[in-house]
């Protein structure tokens, strides 16, 4: 009986007798994987660059089209004309208008406060952490740790709740002010050389013509440390030292000169 139950015709999705699955076996011992392969991963589709529609809508919001304006033409975003166009509704009394103005306002100004007072508080954080983290280092004999951008150039104002930034936050920055920094030391070993060549050539006699070329490079060396140093944030300024002075040029035989 069991013979003739076992024998049907071979073919596609049905395998030789002795070729099956015995009952109680599986092909996939293993079992199949935890979570699905072809499983969509979370947030996949959440970019609203990657939905065609949100995509256009945006397009065609921020689309320039031309208005008239009393006697002018004026070009606008769709999306500002349309704000235009309802603020100028509420003015003359349409109370939806005003209504759904006025709600459209305090929403955006409520998430700007939400976004501010987000902002100040991660900059606090921040900028007190790594300044606890420092003073540690230092205490304990450590490699004081160097955050980019430094808790001293983050500048938090309690009592407007404002946050600035003194100097480089991103690599990129810190490689430039890096490279500002060391002109800024080139030019003052120059002053320095300058200075130096200049007051052993003044008291030469007779007077080398070059004392007063070396003269105008070092007031031009110095006016342009200054203009390079002067800018910075207070914490990045660092003094001349042998900076040029007019009364420097103020020789004896030009007060002399001058007194005659």
């Amino acid at each position: 009986m069991s013979d003739v139950k076992d024998q049907y015709s071979v073919g596609y999705g049905k395998p030789p007798t002795k070729t099956r699955f015995k009952k109680g076996s599986s092909g996939n011992p293993n079992g199949r994987p935890k979570g699905a392969r072809n499983k969509i991963p979370r947030g996949f589709g959440l970019d609203a660059s990657a939905q065609p529609a949100n995509q256009m809508l945006l397009e065609e919001a921020y689309r320039t089209i031309t208005v008239r304006e009393g006697e002018e033409l004026v070009e606008l975003p769709v999306i500002k004309a349309v704000f235009r166009s309802l603020g100028v509704s509420a003015m003359k009394g349409n109370r939806l208008a005003q209504a759904t103005m006025a709600e459209l306002v305090r929403e955006i100004e409520e998430e700007e406060r939400a976004a501010k007072t987000s902002l100040f508080d991660t900059a606090c954080e921040y900028k007190f952490g790594w300044e606890r983290a420092i003073e540690d280092a230092r205490k304990n004999g450590r490699p004081e740790p160097t955050p980019l951008p430094h808790p001293a150039d983050v500048i938090v104002d309690l009592a407007s709740a404002t946050v600035t930034y003194a100097g480089p936050i991103t690599h990129e920055e810190k490689a430039r002010w890096d490279r500002m920094l060391e002109y800024r030391a080139e030019l003052q070993a120059k002053v320095s050389l300058l200075a130096s060549g200049y007051k052993r050539l003044k008291g030469a006699k007779p007077p080398i013509p070059i004392a007063s070329t070396l003269a105008e490079d070092w007031k031009r060396t110095t006016d342009w440390y200054d203009e390079l140093n002067e800018p910075l944030p207070i914490r990045y300024r660092r003094p001349l030292d042998d900076r040029f002075d007019a009364s420097i040029l103020d020789t004896p035989a030009k007060r002399q000169t001058n007194d005659t």
